[in-house]
């Protein structure tokens, strides 16, 4: 007669066997979850700042119809984001320094400075010259030029999104 039942040295290596791969499986497991986390903030943070950039390039150039531009970039009297009639952010530099938190956990900032085009890149012609973080421009008459640099970026309070940044050069013409 033959026995049917398991015996205990193969209750031990089954035991050993699974003791290997379930730590191995679930570590792969977590990675997959924490790459689907991140590229869902990443989707996310890019629909913040365009949403963000396209609002900025519907604006006109500059609160002047016709060079000499304005040397002073930032809003301009009592002008909010969202204010209405002559209270409202009118041309792209009255975002410079604009900042606000489109959803929880995220934030959101804008530099606008003037640029030139040296060479193949576009260098910043007001101070600071290459904002960083979320420091705004701030020019002189002597500083102006026909092209502005729109620079959105984006942040996450956690270490899912750090600093994405969307950059776009306008002309008035």
């Amino acid at each position: 007669m033959k026995n049917k039942g398991i015996s205990l040295i193969e209750m031990i290596i089954t035991i050993v066997i699974l003791g290997l791969t379930i730590p191995v499986l679930l570590n792969m497991w977590s990675d997959v979850a924490l790459r689907s986390a991140r590229s869902e903030a990443l989707a996310d943070a890019l629909f913040y700042g365009q949403q963000l950039m396209e609002e900025i390039q519907s604006k006109k150039f500059d609160q002047h119809t016709a060079a000499p531009w304005s040397a002073t970039l930032g809003p301009d009297n009592a002008e909010t984001r969202l204010g209405t009639g002559n209270a409202g952010f009118n041309d792209v530099d009255d975002y410079n320094g604009y900042s606000d938190s489109p959803a929880p956990g995220y934030s959101r900032c804008v530099t606008v400075d003037y640029v030139a085009l040296s060479g193949t890149a576009w260098n910043g012609t007001c101070s600071p010259n290459t904002p960083s973080g979320c420091t705004p421009a701030s020019c002189t008459a002597g500083n102006v030029t026909d092209y502005k640099r729109i620079t959105v970026r984006v942040d996450r309070n956690d270490s899912l999104v750090k600093d994405i940044v969307l950059a776009l050069v306008v002309n008035p013409f």
